[in-house]
């Protein structure tokens, strides 16, 4: 605990909470399992401070609906978990709370922007704990910190009680070590059963974003990971994604920028009598202040195109995951989850890579973006590690509702990975 809270891991944790559990141990699937909350989602009696200073002073009313139901099921909350200052970002390197290492390289990030929940699941402080997903944010700490991180199909857990960014792209996801634990806190969550799979080999469309040429090291482990799973007899097809990459690439921006003018000029007018540059002033990181600092300036433009990729982009995108799965008779797919190794801290604009500078955050996001327009399942497993000790991880995606197929295939591809 000490040692996590010096990673800069915690925003705040209840050390008393620690140290009952195990006593008196409350009825439930999770009875006395201690989670860990992302400090964007309101659990009580923790401030909710989006990691910013912005909102230190800020305390919530009430459990976020999805808490509730984790501790009627006997789980423990014991601390919140820093991150990527108002989830606004994939580095965690946070100007307030301090930046969160990479648990296998201290030099290195632990992604973001639930960075510090990736940490403390691979510190093994708590076996499962709550994030949150708006281009990847429970995915990408996830391969950075060699653990699990399930991006349900939007709107599947309930979405109060959380600062969240964009109505689009954002969901609370669950982070774990095991596909298991995953599986468990989602029934929790949303009441479902497991799902039966058929007896037969898995097929696995394989996207063509899965080994892009940007890491030697990452696109080797990859092409590991997926040589180990047919040998252990899952069948592996091609599928071709650039047009789905497209749509995302021309969208993803517009969306997300036009939701996040919207919900905090409101929230910063209501909550605080300010403006959004007013507000803006006030956040530590650079990258954050600056980007919401811009944000007046750049929505009238984003603007008018943001009905056009709501009614008919993102659409085109939705189809592009249903031909992908049901028009290439996969059960689901599978591709990197991130493309690259985690960046160097201080890397949060440009990151270097095999020699070559690369953008940081649309480089780290590549993968994973697609998904959250989509609104469709995301799950990220680990895969190994790269020959520098970094971990990779692969990533599988379904259609919106199968989740919990999604978690049956993804425990056996976790099995195969790490056997």
């Amino acid at each position: 605990m000490r040692e996590a809270q010096r990673e800069n891991a915690f925003t705040v944790v209840d050390d008393a909470a620690f140290a009952r559990i195990g006593d008196d141990i409350a009825a439930g699937p999770l009875a006395g399992i201690p989670i860990a909350v992302k400090d964007n989602i309101d659990a009580l009696p923790f401030p909710t401070t989006g990691a910013s200073p912005a909102f230190l002073e800020y305390r919530p009313v009430a459990d976020a609906t999805v808490v509730t139901r984790l501790r009627a099921a006997g789980a423990v909350v014991i601390g919140k978990t820093n991150l990527h200052e108002l989830a606004f970002g994939i580095t965690s390197n946070n100007a307030h709370f301090g930046a969160i290492p990479n648990p296998f390289d201290v030099r290195r990030v632990s992604g973001g922007s639930s960075g510090g929940t990736g940490l403390v699941l691979a510190r093994g402080i708590v076996p499962v704990a709550l994030g949150s997903d708006t281009g990847g944010s429970a995915r990408i700490p996830a391969a950075f910190c060699n653990v699990i991180g399930l991006r349900p199909t939007t709107g599947r857990y309930p979405g109060d009680g959380v600062l969240n960014l964009t109505r689009t792209h954002d969901t609370i996801g669950v982070m774990a070590t095991c596909v298991d634990d995953v599986a468990a806190v989602d029934a929790v969550i949303t009441g479902e059963g497991p799902a039966a799979l058929e007896a037969r080999p898995i097929r696995l469309g394989v996207l063509s974003n899965a080994q892009p040429g940007l890491s030697q090291a990452t696109d080797a482990a990859i092409g590991a990971a997926f040589a180990t799973l047919q040998k252990a007899g899952f069948e592996l097809v091609p599928v071709d994604f650039t047009e789905a990459e497209r749509i995302t690439n021309q969208i993803d921006a517009v969306i997300a920028l036009c939701e996040i003018w919207q919900i905090w000029t409101a929230l910063a007018r209501e909550k605080f009598g300010e403006s959004l540059e007013q507000f803006a002033a006030r956040i530590a990181s650079p990258d954050v202040r600056n980007m919401f600092a811009e944000l007046d300036r750049m929505a009238p433009d984003l603007g008018k195109n943001y009905l056009d990729a709501m009614n008919h982009a993102r659409p085109a995108l939705q189809r592009e995951y249903q031909q992908a799965v049901v028009g290439n008779g996969v059960d689901a797919l599978i591709t990197a989850t991130v493309p690259v190794p985690p960046p160097r801290i201080g890397e949060d604009r440009e990151m270097t890579v095999d020699g070559v500078p690369l953008p940081t955050f649309p480089t780290v996001i590549r993968n994973t973006s697609p998904a959250s327009i989509a609104g469709v399942p995301s799950l990220a497993l680990p895969a190994g590690f790269d020959v520098d000790g970094l971990p990779v991880g692969v990533m599988l995606e379904g259609l919106a509702g199968q989740d919990r197929r999604l978690l049956a295939i993804g425990a056996r591809v976790a099995a195969a990975v790490s056997g």
